[in-house]
C-alpha cells in the first residue's frame, strides 16, 4: 500500500510539473525554447526561440531571444537593385542623366530578432526588435526599435497585448551610386534614413482547449527623415504602413501545433507552420 502510494504522488508530481512546463504556445509574449517551420506563397521560413531565463518565483521574470528567416531559400519573382543614375550625352552635346542602372536583383529573404523580458505576474514587458532585409533602391536595410508591451485580458477567453515601438532605419549609403560624377562624393558606409514610431496589437482568442487564433495589426510612421510609405521616387522608403496578420491554430499536444496564416503584408501572403516546444 506504501509502494502504491509512493507511486501514485510521484505520478502526480510528474504531472504538476508538466502541466507548468507546458509553455502557452499562442501567447506573443510567452518566453520557451521552441522551433518552428512554414512553407507558403513567400517560400519556406524558420523561426525559433531561445529561452534565456526561466521563472523561477523570486523575480516573475522571464526572458528570451527569437530568431526569425523569412524566405530561406530566396523563392519568388526577384526586383532589379538600383545600381546608380546613367550619364549620357543630349542631342545638344551636353552631358546629364539619361536613365538608371541595375546591379542584380534584391534578395527576398529576411531576417529577424528579438529578445524580449516579461513579468509574469503583471504582464508588463519590454522588447527590442530587429529586421533585416534587402531594399531594391536602399541596399541593405536594418529596422531596428524597442518598446514596452501590457497585456489586458478580457474575459476568460480573451487576451490582448498592445506595444509601442520607436527606432530607427539604417540603411546603406548609396550617395555614390546617385551622384556618380560628383568627385567629392564620398560614403560613410551606412545612413540613419529615418526615426520611425510602431504601435501594434495582438489579440488571442481561445477557441476550445485545442483551437485558438491569434490576430495582430501594425501601424508604421516616421518621426523625422525619409517617409516610411512614400514612393522612392517622392524621396521615401516605400514600405508597407500597415500590416495585418492572422493565424488559426491547432493544439496537437501540449508542446506541438500546427498554424494556418493569412498576412497582408507582400500583397497578401500565407503560409502553414509547425511548432515544437522544447
Amino acid at each position: 500500500m506504501k509502494k502504491f502510494t509512493a507511486l501514485a504522488m510521484a505520478a502526480l508530481s510528474l504531472s504538476a510539473f508538466a502541466s507548468e512546463e507546458a509553455p502557452d504556445m499562442g501567447n506573443p509574449t510567452e518566453v520557451y525554447t521552441y522551433l518552428g517551420a512554414s512553407y507558403g506563397s513567400e517560400g519556406a521560413n524558420l523561426k525559433g526561440m531561445m529561452a534565456l531565463s526561466e521563472d523561477k518565483g523570486e523575480y516573475d521574470q522571464k526572458s528570451g531571444i527569437l530568431f526569425e528567416v523569412k524566405n530561406i531559400f530566396n523563392e519568388g519573382d526577384k526586383t532589379p537593385k538600383f545600381g546608380g543614375i546613367q550619364y549620357g550625352q543630349y542631342p545638344d552635346g551636353s552631358i546629364g542623366p539619361v536613365g538608371t542602372k541595375t546591379k542584380g536583383y534584391a534578395s527576398n529573404r529576411s531576417y529577424r530578432l528579438r529578445y524580449g523580458t516579461i513579468n509574469t505576474k503583471n504582464g508588463l514587458g519590454f522588447s527590442v526588435d530587429a529586421v533585416f532585409a534587402d531594399h531594391p533602391f536602399f541596399g541593405s536595410t536594418s529596422v531596428i526599435q524597442a518598446g514596452p508591451v501590457a497585456t489586458i485580458p478580457v474575459g476568460e477567453d480573451i487576451l490582448i497585448w498592445p506595444i509601442l515601438y520607436v527606432g530607427a532605419v539604417v540603411m546603406d549609403d548609396n550617395i555614390q551610386d546617385l551622384n556618380p560624377e560628383w568627385p567629392d562624393a564620398s560614403s560613410s558606409g551606412v545612413d540613419i534614413a529615418s526615426t520611425i514610431g510602431t504601435a501594434m496589437v495582438y489579440a488571442k482568442w481561445t477557441i476550445s482547449d485545442n483551437w485558438w487564433t491569434l490576430a495582430s495589426y501594425r501601424y508604421t510612421m516616421e518621426l523625422n527623415g525619409k517617409s516610411w510609405d512614400d514612393d522612392v521616387m517622392d524621396g521615401g522608403l516605400q514600405m508597407d504602413a500597415t500590416e495585418f496578420e492572422i493565424s488559426l491554430a491547432y493544439q496537437l499536444t501540449k508542446k506541438q501545433n500546427v498554424r494556418a496564416y493569412f498576412s497582408t503584408a507582400k500583397d497578401d501572403s500565407y503560409w502553414l507552420e509547425y511548432n515544437y516546444a522544447f
